[in-house]
C-alpha cells in the first residue's frame, strides 16, 4: 500500500511530462508545417518568376521532409535557397536585357534605325541619327513613296555629269593635255554639280508616311512639290514652292561661292578673291539655285507624273531622261544669262 502510495506521484508526474513532451512535440510540428507552408510558396513565386527553373525544379522529385527541429532547420534553408535562387533569376533577366548589345556590339535602340528621320531616344544617337543614317532612311522611304525614285536620281546625276564633263573638253580640248590645276578645277565642278542636283531631287520627291500611332495615321502628309497629287490647297502649294526656293538658295548660294573660291584658287587666279567677286559668285548662285533651278525642277516632277500615271514604265523613264535633258540645257543657258547679270562672267 505505501508502495502504491510512494508510486502514485511517480507516475502522476510521469504523465506530466508525457503530456508536456506531447505539447512540445505538436509545436514544433505545427512550427515545421507553417515553415513548410512558407517554403512551397515562396518557391511558386520563384517559379512563376523563371519558366525554365519551374521546368528543372518539376523534373526533380520531391525529397521527404525531416519531422521536429530537423524540418525546421530544413525551412531555413529552404528559404535561403529561394532568396539565392531569386537573386539568381535577376542575374539571369539582366543578362538576358544585355544580350542584344554584347552580341550585336550596338545598343539595341540602334535597331529602330530604320525610322525615318525620328532619331533614337536612347543608346548612341550619333549611330541611330547621324547624317548618313538619316539620308539612308530618307532614300527608303522616298522609294516606298516612289519606286522611280532611284531611276529620277541616278539618271539626273549621271546627265549632268556627262554635260559638265563634255562643256569642259568642248572649252579645254583634250583632258590627256590638262593640266593637275585643270584637272582638279573639272573635278571640283562635277563634284558641286552632284550635289546639287542630289539636293535638288531628293528633296522634291514625296515622302512615304511612317506607320504608327493613331495620331500619324491622321496626320496630313507634307508636299513635296507644287504638283504633287492630294488635298493640298493653292497656299500650300505656294507656300511649298516659296519654301523650297529659300532652301535652295541658301544652298546655291554656298556651294557657287566654294566653287569659285575653289576653282580660282586652283589655276592660280587667286588675285581675283575679292569680296566683290565672292559676293556675285553669292548672288548668282541664290538666284540659279532659287529661282531657276526651283522652278524648272518643279515642273520636271509635274510633267514626270503626268507621264508615269498615263504611259508604260519603260516609256515613261526613256520620256524621263528626255525631259530632263532639256532641263540640264535650258539649266545651262540660264547659268551664262545669270553671271552676266550679276557680272559674275
Amino acid at each position: 500500500m505505501a508502495a502504491a502510495v510512494l508510486g502514485t506521484p511517480v507516475v502522476i508526474a510521469s504523465r506530466a511530462s508525457v503530456s508536456r513532451v506531447r505539447c512540445h512535440s505538436s509545436r514544433s510540428n505545427q512550427l515545421a508545417g507553417n515553415l513548410r507552408l512558407m517554403c512551397t510558396r515562396q518557391r511558386r513565386g520563384a517559379l512563376k518568376v523563371n519558366g525554365a527553373l519551374a521546368a528543372s525544379s518539376s523534373s526533380t522529385p520531391a525529397q521527404p521532409q525531416p519531422q521536429g527541429w530537423g524540418a525546421a532547420r530544413h525551412g531555413r534553408s529552404c528559404i535561403g535557397n529561394t532568396r539565392s535562387r531569386r537573386g539568381m533569376n535577376n542575374s539571369r533577366q539582366q543578362q538576358h536585357q544585355q544580350a542584344p548589345e554584347l552580341l550585336f556590339g550596338v545598343p539595341s535602340s540602334t535597331a529602330n534605325a530604320e525610322s525615318a528621320f525620328s532619331g533614337s531616344s536612347d543608346g548612341d544617337s550619333s549611330l541611330a541619327g547621324g547624317p548618313v543614317a538619316q539620308f539612308t532612311r530618307g532614300l527608303k522611304a522616298r522609294i516606298a513613296a516612289d519606286p522611280n525614285f532611284g531611276f529620277k536620281l541616278g539618271a539626273e546625276v549621271c546627265l549632268d555629269e556627262i554635260m559638265t564633263l563634255a562643256v569642259n573638253i568642248g572649252v579645254r580640248g583634250n583632258p590627256l593635255e590638262w593640266t593637275m590645276a585643270a584637272q582638279l578645277n573639272v573635278v571640283c565642278q562635277m563634284l558641286t554639280a552632284a550635289i546639287n542636283d542630289i539636293i535638288l531631287v531628293y528633296c522634291l520627291a514625296p515622302v512615304r508616311q511612317e506607320e504608327g500611332g493613331k495620331d500619324e495615321a491622321t496626320k496630313k502628309p507634307e508636299i513635296a512639290h507644287i504638283f504633287q497629287e492630294g488635298g493640298f490647297t493653292v497656299g500650300e502649294r505656294i507656300g511649298c514652292y516659296l519654301s523650297k526656293g529659300r532652301f535652295y538658295a541658301m544652298v546655291g548660294a554656298f556651294s557657287c561661292t566654294l566653287s569659285m573660291a575653289l576653282a580660282l584658287t586652283l589655276s592660280g587666279q587667286t588675285s581675283q578673291l575679292t569680296a566683290v567677286y565672292l559676293f556675285r559668285a553669292l548672288m548668282t548662285g541664290a538666284l540659279h539655285m532659287g529661282i531657276s533651278a526651283n522652278t524648272r525642277y518643279q515642273m520636271v516632277n509635274g510633267i514626270e507624273r503626268f507621264m508615269y500615271n498615263v504611259m508604260p514604265q519603260g516609256i515613261a523613264r526613256i520620256s524621263s531622261v528626255g525631259v530632263r535633258l532639256c532641263n540640264n540645257l535650258l539649266g545651262a543657258r540660264l547659268w551664262i544669262a545669270m553671271t552676266v547679270f550679276t557680272g559674275l562672267a
